[in-house]
């Protein structure tokens, strides 16, 4: 089966659009520009990194367990198609949710255990020596060859203090060594100094990372953004805005203060799944949304409700009164839309996207709800210099009931006099084939749901 594209996001007069664990890139007329794979794991490459000498005489028996490498700053190949890859990191958990300052050098990542690191967005050209870190420590001597005679000195070179300790090289070869067991460790020994070398080859034009704890949840982590306002002379300061699954929305300082809390924003009775600091000249409104009714508006500089907008009476209208009892909000985008702020809502499992106006007294109100062929995953705006603006929708296309709307995964959205006309962006990239049955994509795609508590009554 084919899957569908799931994330789309706008940069400039870039759209890129994710596919599974491709990333495709689009022109602001929605032609398709290139496509990045990711890098396909060679199994037997990774478990194996004899050296050269070691490959006319293998080991019998085989090395230890493989285990996970993050190679940086490496160009491959994977199923004859060049990328580049500009750097990746390991981090110590699962990220669930990225944001970049204010300053677009700095990523936060979140993940679901509750913690927030945060990590330059470009790797450093130099490699620095913190205090805790130390010197690497040189190899201890080796001991005397049998070969060699009691009057010939053995010399041992200690390597100076932030120098690479030689590789051993050892005395014994297969003229020297008679039993099968002195031999299977012979070539495991080769096997050994082969990867040691490979790794410091690698490891030579490495980009050097230093990821920061910020802060930390008690709950699962859901959602992060960056807020900024000016304070007191006018000076701008940058806030961490996160959501858990315990209801609460914090607001933090950013770093090198993190761990100080500057207040919540408290009055979900659900989990809050996503949060959007509202535009234009609006930066102390936060909207956020959930498995609550409601959409909620919020001053998180003060921590207080400034209104609340119905999602669920809006989603019965599609979904129908008895179909839908329970909303999970996972999209809430806001832009600029025909001159005033609009607020798009997507809600998991319902084939409509639901359109908010941002009013100047910092509510929400209901405008319109926009049916889809299929279930949404996401939206974005698409603005061309030559064309009117245009909502971007990735959908669920295995959920359409009709033919019409097994097509392609990418609608396009144009607002026209009579209505939303509503075109397929076609020749897409032929590409997401996996072996999986629809009921393990169904779990990946629409897992939102999931993280609402189970009552007595469930």
């Amino acid at each position: 089966m084919t899957l569908p594209y799931h994330l789309v996001k706008v940069c400039g007069s870039i759209v890129f659009a994710a596919q599974g664990g491709d990333i495709h890139s689009f022109s602001s007329a929605l032609q398709h520009i290139s496509t990045w794979k990711y890098p396909a794991v060679q199994q037997a490459d990774e478990s194996k990194a004899p050296s050269a000498e070691t490959e006319e005489s293998p080991a019998p028996e085989g090395p230890p367990a493989k285990r996970r490498k993050v190679e940086n700053g490496k160009d491959s190949v994977s199923n004859g198609q060049p990328k580049s890859k500009k750097n990746a990191q390991a981090m110590p958990k699962r990220p669930c949710a990225l944001a970049l300052t204010s300053d677009n050098n700095t990523i936060l990542s979140a993940d679901k255990f509750g913690d927030v690191y945060a990590l330059p967005l470009l790797p450093t050209t130099t490699t620095t020596t913190t205090g805790s870190e130390s010197a690497p420590s040189p190899l201890p001597s080796q001991p005397q060859s049998r070969s060699a005679t009691p009057s010939t000195p053995t010399t041992t070179t200690t390597p100076a203090a932030g120098q690479t300790p030689p590789l051993f090289k050892s005395q014994a070869n297969e003229l020297t060594v008679h039993t099968k067991r002195n031999l299977r460790a012979l070539e495991n020994q080769k096997i050994s100094l082969g990867r040691r070398a490979l790794a410091e080859q690698l490891g030579a034009n490495r980009p050097q990372f230093e990821s920061t704890l910020l802060l930390g949840h008690v709950s699962m982590l859901t959602a992060i953004c960056v807020g900024t306002v000016s304070v007191a002379g006018g000076k701008p300061r940058e806030y961490i805005l996160t959501a858990d699954r315990d209801e609460h929305i914090r607001v933090s300082r950013a770093a090198p203060q993190a761990h100080v809390i500057e207040g919540f924003c408290l009055g979900h009775e659900e989990f809050v799944s996503r949060l959007c600091v509202a535009p234009g000249g609006k930066a102390e409104v936060l909207i956020s949304g959930g498995g609550d009714d409601d959409l909620f508006v919020w001053d998180w500089v003060k921590g207080e409700v400034l209104g609340r907008a119905a999602v669920l009476e809006h989603v019965k209208g599609v979904a129908g009164q008895e179909e839908a009892s329970k909303v999970a909000v996972t999209r809430v985008f806001a832009c600029t839309w025909e001159g005033r702020t609009g607020v798009f809502v997507v809600v998991e499992r319902v084939p409509a996207l639901f359109h908010y106006d941002f009013l100047e007294d910092n509510t929400l109100q209901h405008r319109e709800t926009i049916p889809l062929p299929a279930n949404p995953l996401d939206v974005d705006l698409v603005e061309a210099a030559v064309a009117a603006p245009r909502l971007l929708v990735a959908v669920d296309t295995a959920t359409s009931t009709s033919t019409e709307g097994r097509g392609s995964s990418l609608i396009a959205l144009e607002k026209g006099e009579a209505g939303w006309r509503q075109s397929r962006v076609e020749d897409l990239p032929a590409g997401g084939d996996i072996t999986m049955s629809t009921t393990e994509l169904q779990k990946i795609l629409y897992s939102t749901e999931s993280l609402r508590k189970l009552s007595d009554f469930d």
